[in-house]
This record gives C-alpha cells, sequence and structure tokens, in this order.
C-alpha cells in the first residue's frame, strides 16, 4: 500500500474518531454534585457526593469533574484541589461503557452560611487527544448552616439577665380553656365563674378556678450595625449565634420569640423579620434567617426597624437588644424603648477586655455587657 494512501487511512480514522467523540461523548453522561444534608451546625461533618454516569457503549478514557464551592466549607482530602477566595475541586474520572462512579469527599462545615454549588464543569478528551471536550452542567446542590449555640458556661450571664427579667415581668391571666377545679366563692371573684350545678348541690356559692397562662413574648431585636468596616466580623457571628441562643431558650421555655434583625439575608437581599411563634418549626425558621445573614452587605440604622414596633405593642413584649456597636444613637433607641413602656434588656457583646462607649449607662441593670470567651 503507498504510504500516501496509509497517512489518508490514518487521518481518516483520526477524523471519525474525532466525530465521534465530538458529538457523542456527552449523550448519557451525566454528573450529580450534592450535600448529604441540607440542613447542618457550625462545625458538623458532612459528606459531599459526586456521581457521574455514563449510559452509552462509548468509554472516556477521561473527565474532569470541576466545580467550586465556599471554603468555609473545609475538605478533609485536598487533593486536587486549591483555596484563594473560594475552594476549587478538579476530579479526575475514567469511565467506561455503561458505567457509574460515586465519591464521597467527606468536610467540615466551618462557619454558618448558605452555601451553593451552580454549576459543574465536565471536561474530557477524545481518545487521541486531538480535541478537548467540554460541558457547562446545571447544579441545584445547597446547604444551610445553622450558627451553633452558646456553650452553655459561656451563656450563664446573658442567660441569668434573661430569665430575670422575663420572670419578673410575666404577664399572668386566667385562661377560661385551663379548668383547675371548684371552690368556695370570695368577694373578689367574678359572677361569670359561678358554677351553678355545684352551687345548688352543696348549697353554698361555688365558683370554678382555671390556671394561669403566660401572655407573652420575646422579641429579640439583633443590631449588625457596624463602627466601620475593619471591625472584627468574629465578634457579629458571636451575636448571631447569642440571638440564636436566646431563641432556643425561649422556645424550650414555651414563651414565643420574635426575630426582627437590620441584617440582610443573603439570598432575598431583605432584613430579617420573623413573628412570633413557639413551635419547632418556627425556631428552624428562626435559625435559616441567622444561617442566611450577609454580613457583607450594609446593615440600616437601628432606628429603621425599632420605630416599626410602635404601632405593634400589646403590652406583653419583652425586647431583647443585642448589639456590639453601642452608640449613641443605639443608646438613645435602647432608652427609647423603655420609656414607651417596654419591658427592656441590652447585651452588648464585645471582645476580650473592651470598653464600651461613655453613651452606655453602665448603672443600668437592663444593660448587661457580654465578654464572650476568646474560643468561643
Amino acid at each position: 500500500m503507498p504510504i500516501i494512501e496509509v497517512f489518508a487511512a490514518v487521518f481518516l480514522i483520526a477524523a471519525a474518531e474525532r466525530l465521534l467523540f465530538k458529538y457523542f461523548w456527552k449523550r448519557g453522561l451525566t454528573i450529580s454534585v450534592g450535600f448529604s444534608k441540607d440542613r447542618a451546625v457550625e462545625g458538623e461533618t458532612l459528606n459531599l457526593t459526586e456521581t457521574l454516569t455514563n449510559r452509552k457503549p462509548l468509554p472516556l478514557p477521561w473527565v474532569a469533574v470541576k466545580f467550586q464551592v465556599s471554603k468555609y466549607l473545609r475538605f478533609v482530602d485536598a487533593t486536587n484541589s486549591r483555596v484563594s477566595d473560594d475552594y476549587y475541586r478538579n476530579d479526575l474520572f475514567g469511565v467506561m461503557m455503561f458505567q457509574r462512579i460515586t465519591r464521597t469527599l467527606p468536610f467540615v462545615c466551618a462557619k454558618r452560611g448558605y452555601y451553593t454549588i451552580k454549576s459543574v464543569d465536565l471536561v474530557s478528551n477524545d481518545v487521541l487527544y486531538m480535541s478537548k471536550l467540554y460541558s457547562l452542567e446545571h447544579s441545584s446542590a445547597s446547604l444551610t448552616v445553622y450558627p451553633r449555640l452558646i456553650d452553655a458556661d459561656d451563656f450563664k450571664v446573658p442567660d441569668k439577665k434573661i430569665s430575670g427579667v422575663i420572670v419578673a415581668r410575666r404577664f399572668i391571666n386566667p385562661d377560661p380553656f385551663e379548668f383547675k377545679g371548684i371552690r368556695e366563692y370570695q368577694s373578689y371573684d367574678d359572677f361569670k365563674t359561678i358554677n351553678f350545678k355545684a352551687t345548688a348541690k352543696t348549697g353554698r356559692l361555688m365558683v370554678n378556678m382555671f390556671d394561669c397562662t403566660v401572655s407573652q413574648e420575646v422579641v429579640i431585636l439583633l443590631n449588625l450595625q457596624k463602627y466601620s468596616s475593619w471591625v472584627s466580623e468574629q465578634l457579629y457571628e458571636r451575636s448571631i449565634r447569642l440571638a440564636a441562643s436566646v431563641a432556643e431558650r425561649c422556645v424550650s421555655g414555651g414563651i414565643p420569640a420574635a426575630l426582627v434583625s437590620n441584617g440582610r439575608d443573603v439570598v432575598t437581599d431583605r432584613c430579617v423579620d420573623i413573628k412570633s411563634g413557639q413551635s419547632a418549626g418556627h425556631l428552624e425558621t428562626i435559625y435559616d434567617a441567622l444561617a442566611r445573614v450577609d454580613l457583607g452587605r450594609e446593615a440600616e440604622p437601628i432606628i429603621n426597624f425599632t420605630r416599626a414596633f410602635d404601632a405593634k405593642r400589646n403590652g406583653s413584649q419583652v425586647f431583647i437588644l443585642i448589639s456590639t456597636y453601642n452608640a449613641k444613637d443605639v443608646a438613645d433607641e435602647f432608652e427609647r424603648l423603655k420609656s414607651a413602656g417596654s419591658d427592656a434588656l441590652w447585651i452588648i457583646p464585645v471582645e476580650y477586655n473592651t470598653v464600651v462607649t461613655d453613651a452606655v449607662d453602665k448603672s443600668d441593670p437592663n444593660i448587661t455587657v457580654w465578654e464572650a470567651s476568646r474560643d468561643e
């Protein structure tokens, strides 16, 4: 066979192979990237799973799976990865015909937040490495990492203050649906409570007794204003953890809790406004909101969201202000809350050995300067 015919045959085979891979490499090839759970807590270890499936009789010598995710999801195996502003992963697969390959990558949720993997790149070559093959795949993987709760020892001081305010200011009312028993009539009893059947039976005027219920809610005001851009972000993360801990403390004690914050949601860009509730599902709603607060977005002044309560007060609310920012405008707003007839407590999270501003009335028993442990 003449040499020219050999070269022609090789060229035709190579061209055919190139066309074959170009038009068929992606058919039946799918990639799935997902988290083992859609919700976790700071410090928890989860798994990320990559599943590459080839549903065709054409093998692929290698396929690179590339994606990026937040650097705050810290993978145990750092092979085939690099970290800068984000975490970049590049895993290599060799997939045969009609084969599925699954890899599990453990990682630690190092920080609360809302994390997504919006796209995955698939990169490959034909067998002769004559052309590069590329496909961008959509991903809907998302993970919400809740703020961890404050350790019991570190939470003692704010918890004691919160419990004191709630117990001292508790608003007690008889609940007509909580029947307790029957007793003899006293001069201060309401005639509506008279039990005529028992009165006829005993020959003495008898009345119904009812248990008392708490008609009260705690409104957590989380202020995330910053003095300047260089203020430690960790201090505001502690404020968010404290808000989560206060909410848990209230709900577990059967007290309805609401959450309002000038921190902005990373998805909706709206300020946080969670109505009052006391169920386990409501507590998860609060955790979700706190997880999605983006400290990189500017927070509105405190006056914009505290004044919104002026028309909503019902006399049974206890306000718990959490604000590391303690300049005069916040101090004035706290005094206004109290002067308007509200029961209020201000917790000021500070760094180790930090002094608050002169605007704060340090003699006020309703103001607590909370110095969290340095490793909290």
